[in-house]
């Protein structure tokens, strides 16, 4: 009997006008966003791979090793993430390019290259946010008559007359609405797929063939939702014009009002505060790092690091920003040999407690941070998490590493490439060489030793770690409902 009225429901729905204009929206929306979404990833690989170029470039250009302290500052640089064709997230509103150096902890990310203004008309747009939107109301359009209009036609009675017991009318409605609503979707997925193939900048691993698969699942998973929600509504009501209107406003408040509501509620709540009195103690601090360094200089007879070496041809470069400091020094020649060892001596002190003041005064920004604009972003995402389409969407951003967790991991990457930055530099002992303010040397300047920043993807299991309590959200929900409607149908007057 079950697989009877599946086969009804699902043949009713294939004819309808609705499962047309549902195929006719997919393919166009889905095939040609996948299609322009893939170029701008193009557009974006192009422009990182320049950026990893000129970095390498400027590194070899680098003559003295304290000019990576101001002048020729290393960056690591973001690679674009090949999901965001499916969910862009964040990917391309934050920045890309991170700036490195002993004298400077990493905290902000810049933008390198330059978007493709046409295709940023549908940099709001992916495959997720139709879904989010588009899917979510043909779902709706595609449940929320799907009792009372039987009920109106008269139709509901006489089957349920049939010996058809109302559990498995109910679960056969609702496996034929998922099905009906799955094909063209299917399709228009998979015609989005092909598309992507032809790039030839595009290549999906293992990895990623796996997350594709788990963004399509979570999908299905949040359209389930609203089909039940229609349904459900539909067991609620006796006319099909009704349940459509309380669909329609449960579609706009949790689709359209809640996920844009909260930010402005957010940032009323819990506005940024001002950024100067963190400033502040971080100027303080680079005095008391320049007091120490001068008191250092005393106690050793001398002004200046190089005094006592009389060198010439010097020449220096000295820069202290809020957050930062950095200085380059070179000298083409000594007419006091006796002198250099000082010099070595003082400059290692120097860049080891630049380093040191540089954490100290990290601590002083991440302060800041943490209780400002990140404690602001993680509390209006998880405010929003009142709307299952906010639910979603973050949990399709998890799958496709274009989340805010994502991009703090990849801050996080390159506060740790800064220690290994800083460890090579202890450990070759280049605070203390002739090669950090001259290039008075026989021997080639060899920077092949210099480490290269790698970024590192997160697994499959530690993403889904962090989407599990979204997920759970969206299963829940579909089950809530489905026993909300159960419970509601058994006790539906059908006359």
């Amino acid at each position: 009997m079950l697989w009877a009225i599946i086969r009804r429901e699902i043949t009713a729905n294939i004819l309808s006008f609705r499962f047309l204009m549902g195929l006719l929206i997919y393919f166009s929306l889905i095939v040609t966003n996948l299609f322009v979404l893939t170029r701008g990833y193009e557009d974006r690989l192009q422009s990182y791979q320049t950026a990893i170029r000129e970095n390498e470039d400027r590194i070899n250009q680098v003559t003295k090793y304290s000019e990576f302290g101001l002048t020729h500052m290393l960056k690591c640089d973001r690679s674009p993430k090949l999901l965001s064709i499916f969910n862009e997230g964040v990917d391309k509103r934050k920045g890309n390019t991170v700036t490195v150096a002993h004298g400077y902890v990493p905290a902000v990310a810049e933008k390198h290259g330059s978007d493709n203004p046409y295709l940023n008309i549908f940099s709001s747009i992916d495959f997720t946010v139709i879904c989010q939107v588009v899917m979510s109301l043909l779902a709706l359009l595609f449940s929320y008559d799907a009792i009372s209009r039987e009920k109106v036609a008269g139709t509901l009675s006489l089957t349920l007359s049939c010996a058809v017991a109302r559990p498995t009318l109910l679960l056969g409605k609702y496996i034929a609405g998922m099905v009906s609503i799955s094909l063209p979707l299917i399709a228009s997925f998979v015609a989005g797929l092909l598309v992507i193939q032809f790039s030839p900048y595009v290549s999906f691993n293992s990895s990623d063939w796996i997350r594709i698969l788990l963004i399509f699942l979570v999908s299905m998973l949040y359209v389930s939702l609203f089909f039940l929600i229609g349904l459900f509504l539909s067991t609620r009501t006796d006319r099909p014009s009704i349940t459509l209107m309380f669909s329609m406003c449960v579609w706009i408040l949790f689709v359209l009002i809640v996920p844009n509501l909260t930010v402005l509620l957010v940032e009323h709540a819990s506005p940024i505060q001002s950024e100067e009195p963190y400033k502040e103690q971080a100027g303080e601090q680079w005095k008391k790092f320049e007091t120490e360094v001068k008191d250092y200089l005393q106690k050793r007879g001398v002004e200046s690091s190089l005094d006592l070496a009389n060198p010439s041809g010097i020449g220096s470069r000295s820069g202290v920003n809020d957050y930062d400091s950095g200085e380059t020094v070179s000298a083409s020649g000594f007419r006091n040999e006796e002198g250099l060892p000082l010099a070595q001596e003082c400059y290692e002190f120097k860049e080891n407690l630049r380093a040191q003041y540089a954490d100290r005064i990290w601590q002083i920004r991440k302060a800041y941070l943490d209780k400002n604009p990140n404690r602001q972003s993680l509390l209006a995402l998880n405010i929003s998490r009142i709307s299952p389409a906010a639910v979603y969407y973050n949990t399709a951003a998890i799958l496709a590493e274009t989340d805010l967790g994502s991009f703090w991991r990849f801050m996080e990457q390159t506060r740790q490439y800064r220690r290994e930055w800083i460890d090579y530099l202890r450990d070759e002992k280049i605070f203390s060489s002739r090669r950090w303010f001259t290039t008075e040397f026989d021997e080639p300047f060899d920077l092949g030793k210099v480490p290269k920043f790698k970024e590192q993807s997160e697994g499959i299991g530690s993403s889904l770690q962090r989407a599990t309590l979204d997920i759970m959200t969206l299963a829940i929900l579909n089950i809530l409902l489905f026993m909300g409607a159960f419970i509601s149908f058994l006790r539906y007057d059908v006359v």
